[in-house]
């Protein structure tokens, strides 16, 4: 019967053929990138004797505890299917804003006023998609330029040193023989899971990232749901970028470069759809895990960068075409 709400019944057998191959290549993709990570530690132990070793697992531990960081925060933008690609210059931001401000006024303020230029990002880009009606990719792209521009002009594009140890000692402290900027990472892990899994403004982001239209007749304040995102993304940005100038005892104007693209690929690898909606922070711990342990692996095996990043290159390609596919088997 035309305008029936039960399907035909051929209608009916093609929905009932399609949904059970979607699903069973979401569960695929869903359990690909822990089968990926085993696989690497096995390939890597194989052709390393270096690489299954505790030390070896606290470098990449340190290693990956900015990209983590960072990776987290940008999750959240990512879920309401927009995107920050100024992660990586507010990283240098925050950076030479905090080690400027720690030669004259002490740590504890160099933190804070770090952790406020980083917030002052988030709400500018904030502001700008959701205000100004700008693209999330042209008004972070736009941002990044901005950001690099002021880290450059406040170190007059030097490296700012003489960080008291206080703050520098955060990179090589450890915590029952695990980097405290690990555990750092993974305590902003719980923050983000719990955040994304229990909070409103969490339920909020995947209904704003599912369906926009939807969300705004539901009566959730979009607007300000898509703000709440980038204020995250780069507040966690921030956090990454001190534990970074910990790191390297100095304040960077040009740190965290390669943050951005490294961001990105973690959270889609990590199963999280560009489209907005769907994955998940654990899913994103797994892409960190991933890009850390791929970078490490291959430099142990002498594979030289420029062949690492045509590597995760690749990688991000074939899971954007995979995503593509899903979003639109799912429309």
């Amino acid at each position: 019967m035309p305008g029936s709400e039960n399907p035909a019944p051929e209608t009916a057998g093609r929905v009932k053929s399609r949904l059970p191959r979607r699903i069973r290549r979401e569960d695929l993709r869903q359990a690909g990138l822990p089968l990926a990570v085993l696989v690497l530690f096995i390939i890597f132990t194989l052709n390393s004797s270096v690489f299954f070793t505790p030390a070896n697992f606290q470098n990449v531990g340190l290693a990956a505890a900015a990209l983590a960081l960072v990776s987290f925060g940008q999750c959240f933008v990512v879920l309401t299917a927009g995107i920050d690609l100024s992660v990586g210059s507010t990283v240098a931001l925050v950076s030479v804003v905090a080690a400027k401000v720690m030669e004259s006024s002490g740590p504890v303020v160099g933190v804070l006023a770090g952790l406020a230029a980083g917030i002052a990002v988030g709400v500018v880009n904030g502001f700008v998609v959701t205000r100004l009606k700008v693209v999330p990719f042209v008004a972070t792209l736009a941002m990044l330029s901005i950001a690099a521009g002021l880290a450059l002009s406040l170190s007059g594009g030097t490296p700012v040193s003489g960080l008291p140890s206080s703050f520098t000692d955060i990179a090589s402290t450890r915590l029952l023989g695990v980097p405290l900027p690990a555990v750092i990472a993974l305590a902003f892990f719980v923050i983000a899971w719990v955040i994304l899994r229990f909070s409103r403004i969490g339920r909020h982001i995947y209904a704003v990232g599912g369906n926009l239209e939807a969300a705004r007749l539901s009566g959730i304040q979009v607007e300000r749901v898509a703000m709440s995102s980038y204020v995250i993304c780069s507040t966690f940005a921030a956090f990454g970028a001190l534990v970074l100038t910990a790191r390297v005892a100095s304040g960077q104007p040009t740190l965290g470069s390669d943050l951005a693209l490294q961001s990105v690929a973690a959270v889609v690898l990590g199963g999280v759809s560009l489209f907005g909606g769907r994955g998940s922070v654990v899913g994103v711990l797994f892409g960190v895990i991933f890009v850390s342990v791929l970078s490490n692996g291959l430099n142990l095996v002498g594979v030289s960068s420029y062949t690492q990043m045509l590597v995760l290159g690749t990688a991000l390609i074939a899971v954007l075409a995979i995503d593509w596919r899903l979003f639109r088997d799912a429309d």
